[in-house]
């Protein structure tokens, strides 16, 4: 692994930084150390911290890694062939850290327990595959962000609050490609996205966003997030929003 590897090409073929997940990962950790100074500050709220962090290392490292296989189907082709891959291990940790925070979280029936690690999983990949044009993953993250703020429980999970705070602060630089998140800031996006959606959603509503994850993720398999935006204008014009022509 080399640092150096933080310079990528961005897709007008420019070297950008992906530093912008670091910078989020540092809120979240300053936002929910401040939260527990001046209020109490759950075990969950400790643990999904925790689980936000090792999701972003993960990614992390699978950005310093060398270039491997792409997609879920690929890495796991490269695991049956013996080899095991940053991209794997990461799905791992992603699996485990979600597993630890459900656990934490105000408990469920052990069915839902499962749809909320498929759902926590499955919005950390959903949201790595977004991060291919400026702003779009972040504009993505905001909604349900400022859900969890409005009707969530801030002691289980402060450091959402950091990391809406900080997506904030950091979409200009994403959208002018002056910075990018990276895979390790795109992981905890999502897996904080699906976090908010467990703290807020009714055990039914639940049920429904797992499974509307598990779709996003078989279309990502099968073709692009790009390619879907594109040919909806209002996706279109949320998307371009902001960014530079």
């Amino acid at each position: 692994m080399r640092w150096g590897r933080l310079l990528v090409e961005n897709h007008r073929g420019v070297l950008v930084p992906r530093i912008l997940g670091i910078a989020l990962a540092v809120d979240a950790l300053i936002w929910t150390v401040a939260y527990a100074i001046v209020a109490e500050t759950r075990t969950a709220g400790w643990g999904t911290l925790a689980g936000l962090l090792l999701v972003f290392v993960a990614g992390l490292v699978d950005d310093l890694a060398p270039d491997g296989p792409r997609g879920i189907r690929n890495h796991l082709r490269s695991a049956a062939r013996g080899r095991m891959t940053t991209g794997l291990l990461k799905v791992v940790v992603i699996l485990g850290s979600a597993a630890l925070v459900v656990a934490l979280l105000p408990q469920r029936k052990a069915s839902l327990a499962i749809a909320g690690v498929v759902l926590l999983a499955g919005c950390a990949n959903v949201w790595n595959g977004l991060d291919v044009a400026p702003g779009r993953c972040l504009k993505a993250f905001l909604l349900p962000a400022v859900a969890f703020v409005a009707w969530g429980t801030i002691a289980d999970a402060p450091s959402l609050v950091g990391l809406l705070i900080g997506a904030v602060l950091v979409l200009p630089f994403d959208l002018r490609e002056s910075a990018m998140l990276g895979d390790g800031g795109a992981n905890m996006l999502g897996f904080a996205a699906g976090i908010g959606l467990l703290e807020i959603l009714s055990d039914g509503w639940m049920l429904v966003a797992a499974c509307v994850v598990v779709f996003l993720n078989v279309v990502a398999e099968t073709t692009s997030f790009s390619r879907v935006i594109e040919r909806t204008p209002p996706l279109r014009w949320v998307d371009a929003l902001g960014r530079r022509p």
